[in-house]
């Protein structure tokens, strides 16, 4: 029994530990034939394939929890990765946000903006220039070009919220508003 414990525990470390693979592996501009054999060995399935739109979708897991993956191929290479994980409630999705930002802060290093952790004079300088204060306390983002990681959380809907890390996204929106 405890044999079986370890081995299950391990199974669901390693899963955990390898999806950030999926940011590291998969960057903007890869070739699009990796997406399958990687996604496949992050144990993912696949639940439409590549499109005549260069789409194609996988469920998965993400830093330990369920996760929808979709990617964006143009001229046979990877253009946009987006992660997206969902929630009914907004606790959680904030919960999950502030997971998913600390495991790719320790990836990808600190954020050039922390809408999770914005402190109180930024939100008055941003309130002051006019910015768009509701998205700016949702986004948190590594850098302005477009292969740079974003995370957003959105609310899409009565009990729905969505937790999404993206690249590859124009990030013309944060540019816009801060």
């Amino acid at each position: 029994m405890k044999l079986s414990a370890f081995l299950l525990l391990s199974l669901l470390i390693v899963q955990t530990v390898c999806a950030e693979q999926r940011l590291s592996d998969l960057e903007p501009g890869v070739p699009c034939s990796k997406i399958p054999e990687i996604e496949k060995r992050l144990g993912s399935v696949e639940l439409a394939a590549r499109n005549a739109k260069g789409i194609s979708v996988y469920a998965g897991v993400q830093g330990g929890e369920k996760a929808t993956i979709v990617y964006h191929c143009d001229k046979e290479r990877l253009t946009e990765q987006k992660i997206i994980i969902t929630s009914t409630t907004r606790d959680e999705a904030y919960r999950l946000a502030n997971e998913q930002k600390i495991k790719l802060t320790k990836l990808l290093g600190e954020p050039i903006h922390d809408g999770l952790d914005l402190n109180i004079w930024k939100r008055l300088y941003f309130a002051f220039v006019g910015s768009d204060l509701d998205y700016l306390t949702r986004v948190v983002v590594w850098g302005r070009a477009k292969e740079d990681t974003m995370l957003l959380l959105k609310e899409k809907g009565p009990n729905l919220w969505e937790v999404s890390i993206s690249r590859g996204s124009s990030k013309l929106e944060y540019i816009l508003n801060s």
